[in-house]
């Protein structure tokens, strides 16, 4: 019996497993990673807008106690690049094994990865450096990119990601709400280390929210794929066999079984020609007889 799987790769076919994905799912956020990154470099060139921003933190690092200090270290640690890595493959582990639900864990390390990835994809770009305080900095701030903020941008990412897969409408909102107060609290506190400008924050989250969301139009390709190549089950979700093609020897042997009555219709018809053309020829000679 053939594979079908030698002749086509799975696809999402029927499965009921979707993420909810923009209609406009590579548009949108082109446009809006373009337009962020545009807006980041214009802050580049702009000196007077960033002299703003600089004023704005020394102010606030004026205002500095033992309490947010020790907020804002722990946030800084806590959300370091090693760390965000560490806590996506805990929330995959945590929904594949513990939760049982293989299809979901998937899907949302593919979209928080996407939308942290975009976050860094900009940063890159537009190549923003850090604020630079006349008080000492709170702590050792890895990189020399500030826009826009990796941190606040993981935060996003996670939230969105993890309220995608969600299981119902009840989580789902609770997810979305303490996941803002999350948000909020990190741009808080990286403004309040110095560490970013408040441009840098508010930019993370609409760059992080489309990057979320093309990884949500990429997890409903890869997703099912892989759950019906590696046979993967979770309650409440069925995955569909693909739509094969026939093996290329079948596909030939149909093709020539439908072509045969066509070539030999005209050698079956080649006797009852012949026998209509005796019988006219002799309906001719008894005509020519009788006339005689």
């Amino acid at each position: 019996m053939t594979n079908p799987a030698q002749y086509s790769s799975p696809s999402p076919g029927g499965s009921p497993w979707q993420l909810p994905q923009l209609r406009h799912r590579v548009a949108v956020p082109l446009v809006v990673v373009l337009l962020t990154a545009t807006i980041g470099r214009l802050l580049v060139l702009s000196p007077q807008i960033t002299a703003g921003e600089t004023a704005l933190l020394e102010g606030i690092s004026q205002h500095r106690n033992v309490l947010l200090d020790t907020v804002a270290t722990v946030v800084q640690m806590a959300l370091s690049n090693g760390a965000v890595v560490l806590i996506i493959a805990a929330v995959i582990g945590w929904l594949a094994v513990i939760r049982r639900r293989p299809l979901d864990a998937v899907g949302f390390g593919i979209t928080a990865l996407a939308g942290w990835a975009a976050v860094g994809l900009v940063k890159v770009a537009v190549e923003r450096p850090r604020p630079e305080l006349s008080g000492d900095p709170l702590g050792a701030v890895t990189g020399s990119l500030s826009f826009p903020s990796s941190h606040t941008g993981a935060v996003v990412a996670i939230v969105l990601a993890l309220s995608l897969v969600a299981s119902r409408a009840r989580s789902r909102r609770t997810i979305l709400l303490w996941g803002s107060l999350g948000v909020a609290l990190v741009g808080l506190a990286r403004m309040y280390s110095g560490a970013h400008y408040p441009l840098d924050v508010v930019a993370a989250v609409p760059v992080a929210f489309v990057g979320v969301m093309a990884g949500a139009s990429l997890a409903n390709k890869v997703v099912p794929a892989l759950a019906f190549g590696f046979s993967w089950q979770q309650e409440g979700v069925t995955v569909d066999a693909p739509a094969t093609r026939r093996a290329p020897a079948q596909a030939a042997h149909a093709d020539a079984a439908r072509s045969r009555p066509a070539a030999t219709a005209p050698a079956r018809t080649a006797p009852a020609a012949r026998a209509g053309s005796r019988a006219a020829t002799a309906h001719h000679e008894e005509r020519t007889d009788r006339a005689a």
